[in-house]
């Protein structure tokens, strides 16, 4: 029988999974558009930012199956704590340069990046950490199916937030 680190660790491994299915697909979906959000960051030359962004959307898929696969799991999980660590890094020197009003390209509903936008990412690089600390013990069907419908939960409940989170500057715009 897994023990409870286990359980937490799968779901959480669902949850990262389809928060990074969801960004690369937004990369390769909206290519154009994404390079435009990204060039909004101001921090590399513009004639780069496509290859940044390609190689981000390859680089989403690669840290999914490492999710998924046991051998590959923490370094995985690491990869993907360093991303959104990254991400949280270069919102942050955008907003130090100033730039408080581009859109963080992250996928799902648009959403200025804020101070919001900066915990949001900490948030999921602290989930990220916790998956290469926790035990990955085998959790038996039903505890995968258990782990699988908590990690869609929680995205659910994030993409909800993300969702309302996207509404907050016009409603900081209302007298």
């Amino acid at each position: 029988m897994a023990d409870l680190g286990s359980y937490t660790s799968a779901a959480a491994v669902c949850f990262l999974t389809a928060v990074l299915v969801r960004a690369a697909l937004h990369k390769w979906q909206n290519y154009p558009e994404t390079v435009g959000f990204a060039q909004g960051y101001g921090l590399v030359p513009d004639t780069i930012t496509p290859a940044i962004v390609r190689f981000l959307a390859v680089i989403e898929p690669l840290i999914v199956l490492g999710l998924l696969l046991p051998l590959t799991r923490e370094g995985a999980a690491l990869a993907a704590a360093g991303l959104f660590a990254g991400y949280g890094v270069l919102m942050t020197l955008a907003l130090r340069a100033g730039r408080d009003r581009i859109d963080c390209g992250c996928g799902g509903a648009p959403q200025i990046v804020s101070g919001l936008t900066l915990g949001r990412n900490a948030v999921l690089a602290l989930i990220a950490l916790s998956v290469a600390l926790l035990p990955s013990g085998t959790v038996g069907p039903a505890g995968a199916a258990v782990a699988i419908a908590t990690g869609l939960t929680f995205f659910a409940i994030y993409s909800v937030v993300e969702k309302l989170a996207s509404h907050l500057p016009n409603i900081r715009q209302t007298p």
